[in-house]
């Protein structure tokens, strides 16, 4: 008898270090989980691919938007898809490199509109909804491109 009480003592305790041990394991992964760092946007826009389909789209969108497809009209689309892809890889924390104009100097005595620009930013996130970019993602981007308006529109 003294035997048996013995034993469920000393399964009693296995079961409390058992339970104690995934305690503070579990404990430890939901740290560290909690503390690891949401994937860059880049990541989220899925990297060099994924910039370059949604700029190819994108530039389909504004080609169709009669409210500002006339200021592409002699554009190289091929250089400007390029330049947009590696700017938007290097603002989202990409390895790509933008090596063209700042945005005040490649839009200077342009006279783009308010109006235009706001084509321009709702063919963007038309597109970025089209291409199934999350919402977080979308606002994260955009919040990016929003500080180029004073360089661009109006010069």
């Amino acid at each position: 008898m003294r035997h048996q009480s013995v034993l469920r003592s000393v399964r009693s305790m296995a079961v409390l270090s058992t339970a104690l041990v995934a305690a503070v394991l579990l404990g430890g992964c939901a740290k560290s989980t909690s503390n690891m760092a949401a994937p860059s946007l880049y990541s989220q826009l899925g990297g060099q691919q994924g910039i370059t389909t949604v700029v190819h789209a994108f530039l389909i969108n504004v080609s169709k938007d009669p409210r500002i497809n006339g200021r592409f009209a002699h554009a190289n689309i091929a250089k400007l898809q390029t330049a947009l892809v590696n700017q938007i890889g290097q603002l989202s924390g990409g390895p790509q490199v933008y090596t063209g104009p700042d945005m005040y100097q490649a839009h200077k005595g342009m006279h783009i509109t308010d109006a235009q620009w706001n084509a321009f930013m709702e063919d963007f996130s038309d597109t970025l909804k089209e291409e199934h970019v999350t919402p977080v993602a979308q606002q994260e981007l955009i919040d990016l491109l929003a500080p180029m308006k004073s360089d661009i529109v109006g010069h």
